[in-house]
């Protein structure tokens, strides 16, 4: 009952959302901005102290540097998608991969350029923004077809999400646990590239019949994909995600003036890409000043009484991931769910001598799991406004066998090592 009140006005928006979205058979009907926002004003009037102090607590919250960060990758992600598609990248894409790629594997050669744009970038929505619009093209006109494609790009987009160094998830999950991002990727390697090769064979063995026969006359040379080349190489370069898209954006822009695009035509392109973020941005604030006005008014101090309670490890472990899974659900953002579980589960791995880097592996996996499979996350969101929401959120899901394999070996590796080896899950001291 103390956690229900504690946590009351994020059931509230977490209710409200499912409940248009069922009601309206249409999870956009209603923008979660304006759910989100009801939520915020309903609690700075529920919680004990004053409403000035609320609402200062709700500001600090939407200002957390990894928020704002979040918010400025929307808008460069919404400006490269834009300005490549104007310049012709994205035509340009699609015949090369039509051109070199066999349609026996050209599902499977969308999942692992996904995951690679993804592990390189360090960002799932950077990744679909660069690659969504190509799928309608490929599919042509086959729904089957584009539910799949839409499923391998949202599952090699959260595979990167999860696994690279520079992701941002990656950054929360180390940080609050406090572990060494080196050693969070080798315990959560052998557990993504198991899944990603069982998707391989599973999208092989379900692929649809069908003809991808696009008419690409491409006129474009070579250069106009250079800035998705340039986001790759930038990436591995180990810097910073925003002058990663920034750089990228530079190239993109150089490329369309070199043609002879105008440049009012140009600045009106890239603020219709920033444009499109908007919504997304919006919720990522609002999300964010909700969640520490929770943490401010002792939220999440009652969950770690109450897993206190019981001395089991196993019970520990479990209680930590439900409550990733449970938090990411609330806020709609893993890389927030992150930040406000990470020091949670911290300080449980420490009165319960738990394995940290482990955990925070775990954390990082079940958060994306999580984030890929709710259909009011950023990830989802704009996956299916870059194709039009040609398909629905179920056939997205259900076509997405990353996340699915990947949850269904996590859980398999943490009850075999809960049952048969829990020294690798709680070391003792």
């Amino acid at each position: 009952m103390k956690i229900l009140k504690k946590f009351l006005p994020l059931f509230l928006f977490f209710g409200i959302y499912l409940g248009f979205g069922v009601y309206y058979n249409d999870f956009y009907a209603v923008s979660p901005v304006i759910i989100a926002f009801g939520a915020i004003i309903f609690a700075v009037v529920y919680f004990k102290d004053s409403i000035n102090k609320n609402i200062d607590y709700v500001l600090k919250g939407a200002s957390n540097d990894k928020i704002l960060t979040m918010c400025f990758i929307f808008f460069l992600s919404g400006v490269f998608s834009y300005i490549t598609k104007e310049i012709g990248s994205v035509d340009y894409l699609v015949a090369l991969i039509l051109n070199h790629v066999t349609p026996s594997i050209l599902f499977i050669a969308i999942f692992i350029v996904s995951c690679l744009i993804s592990f390189a970038l360090g960002t799932s929505v950077g990744t679909i923004v660069t690659l969504a619009p190509l799928l309608p093209g490929l599919a042509n006109g086959n729904t089957e077809a584009l539910a799949l494609f839409s499923g391998c790009l949202l599952g090699g987009a959260m595979f990167g999400d999860n696994l690279s160094i520079i992701s941002d998830t990656t950054i929360a999950a180390t940080q609050t646990m406090g572990v060494r991002m080196l050693d969070k990727f080798k315990a959560n390697g052998l557990i993504a590239l198991t899944a990603s090769l069982i998707t391989c064979v599973l999208i092989y063995l379900n692929q649809p019949d069908f003809s991808a026969n696009i008419h690409n006359n491409v006129t474009h040379n070579f250069w106009v994909i250079l800035p998705y080349v340039a986001i790759i190489i930038l990436a591995l370069c180990n810097l910073h995600v925003l002058i990663v898209l920034t750089l990228s954006c530079l190239l993109a822009l150089f490329i369309a003036v070199f043609q002879g695009i105008e440049f009012l035509a140009l600045s009106k392109l890239m603020f219709e890409g920033m444009q499109s973020t908007f919504e997304i941005a919006l919720l990522s604030l609002l999300i964010g000043g909700l969640a520490y006005l929770i943490e401010k008014n002792k939220g999440f101090e009652a969950i770690i009484e109450l897993i206190s309670k019981n001395q089991n490890k196993s019970v520990a472990i479990a209680s930590i991931l439900i409550m990733i899974v449970f938090i990411n659900m609330a806020v709609a953002n893993n890389t927030i769910a992150l930040l406000i579980c990470g020091p949670i589960a911290k300080q449980i791995s420490e009165r319960f001598h738990l394995e940290k880097v482990r955990i925070a592996s775990f954390l990082d996996i079940f958060s994306c799991i999580t984030q890929g499979l709710i259909p009011y996350g950023a990830q989802v969101l704009i996956l299916l406004t870059l194709i039009n929401q040609k398909i629905s959120f179920t056939q997205l899901v259900s076509k997405s066998y990353y996340l699915i394999v990947l949850l269904l070996i996590s859980i398999f590796y943490l009850v075999f090592f809960m049952n048969k080896n829990d020294k690798q899950l709680a070391k003792t001291v």
